[in-house]
């Protein structure tokens, strides 16, 4: 179980960020702003002031003659075209196909050993400019002299298969095994980036492993930490981002606290990916549970709810639960609001019958309209688990 808060982890490695950006102030490199401007590219409102800024920045540069002698270069320009595209901004066709021609120019030398090609990091921003591209023949160009260099590392092998898959290659999560700190977040990365159907938790306990051996900022004297280059910085962001707005559902099932009769029974079933299994076992053991609290095990569902919480329908001087929730003291100023938080609680419990239950006991599973994802099943849980710890705290210990 992965105990680093991503969220307040995400802030840092946000704020690293912009030290880097500010950064450029000094020195200016293209390399090091593309690599930033796509971790701004990927938060939500992507027109935010910092995008805008070093899409400004890498615009000027895109106009230097100086920009184009370097073939170093054709990463950041290649990544430039993605940009604006990505932005919904447009692009002269004159500045494609003089990218595309040094592209061209590049491929015929490609084994020389101060090749672009030589170094992942920027074989990924010009995969990206690439698939933007409307020329199939550059982007199959590249396929093949990528496809030469796929080799090497963990992580040079990750990003070349990567940059294989922005440009419509087929490439599953390779069955590779971190051996440092940049494999560990690049395979981290990928299982986030791609959406593998893979226990990402078990990427993230790698990570939170190594955690405490880098630095997101220049170190202090002596300090041996590895400090995270930029493109390192932002591939981590970029996988923070996506667990933090989407986060793994098996991550979310072990955080959750739900009460322990229902993870207990539900564990095996919802990390199966048995969702509707997860659920309807859940209801069974909550009805187990409203049976022995009610003391008669012939009650049926419905009726055990109204007994134990009283009937949410019944008129007030009929609300006899067996089991209060609060006070429910007829003489206190806070009564009604009492009394509504009993019922409603009556209604949620008697809604987990009706709402999940019955469905899923009464209808087969494979039914368009009966199915149901991690994250509904997971809210289903989640209200149940309410439910019976409420009810288990009002009665004082277990039934």
């Amino acid at each position: 179980m992965v105990s680093l808060n991503l969220l307040q982890y995400r802030g840092d490695v946000k704020r690293a960020l912009l030290v880097r950006k500010n950064e450029l102030d000094q020195e200016w490199d293209p390399f090091v702003a593309s690599w930033l401007a796509y971790a701004f590219a990927h938060e939500r409102g992507a027109q935010s002031l910092l995008l805008q800024d070093v899409l400004q920045r890498l615009d000027s540069w895109v106009q230097e003659e100086s920009a184009w002698v370097y073939k170093r270069n054709i990463g950041p320009l290649l990544f430039f075209i993605w940009l604006r595209k990505h932005l919904q901004l447009s692009i002269s066709e004159s500045y494609v196909e003089k990218t595309v021609k040094m592209l061209q120019e590049l491929s015929v030398g490609q084994d020389d050993r101060f090749s672009p090609f030589r170094f992942p990091e920027q074989v990924f921003l010009m995969a990206l400019g690439a698939s933007a591209l409307e020329s199939s023949e550059a982007r199959e160009t590249l396929i093949s002299d990528i496809s030469s260099h796929v080799k090497g590392s963990v992580a040079r092998q990750m990003l070349f298969n990567a940059a294989l898959r922005e440009l419509g290659e087929k490439i599953d999560l390779p069955l590779l095994k971190p051996v440092d700190i940049t494999d560990t977040l690049v395979i981290l990365w990928w299982s986030e980036r791609y959406g593998e159907k893979v226990d990402k938790s078990q990427y993230w306990s790698q990570f939170e492993s190594i955690s405490d051996t880098i630095l997101l900022n220049k170190a202090e004297e002596f300090d041996t930490r590895r400090i995270l280059s930029e493109w390192e910085l932002v591939l981590l962001y970029e996988a923070l981002m996506q667990q933090t707005s989407r986060p793994d559902p098996i991550m979310l099932f072990d955080f959750y606290p739900l009460h322990p009769s229902i993870r207990k029974i539900a564990e095996e079933d919802f990390k199966n990916g048995s969702y509707f299994s997860a659920v309807f076992e859940a209801c069974k053991v909550f009805f187990d549970f409203l049976r022995k609290c009610s003391g008669d095990i012939n009650i049926t569902e419905v009726q055990a709810v109204k007994k134990i919480l009283g009937d949410p329908n019944a008129k007030d001087e009929n609300l006899k639960p067996v089991i209060r929730l609060n006070p429910l003291e007829s003489t206190s100023p806070d009564y009604r609001s009492q009394q509504n938080e009993q019922r409603g609680y009556g209604h949620l419990g008697i809604g987990v019958f009706m709402a999940f239950r019955h469905p899923k006991g009464h209808e087969p599973k494979d039914k368009e309209w009966v199915k149901i994802g991690p994250y509904e099943a997971l809210d289903q849980l989640v209200v149940i688990s309410l439910v019976m710890k409420r009810i288990e705290d009002a009665a004082g210990s277990n039934p």
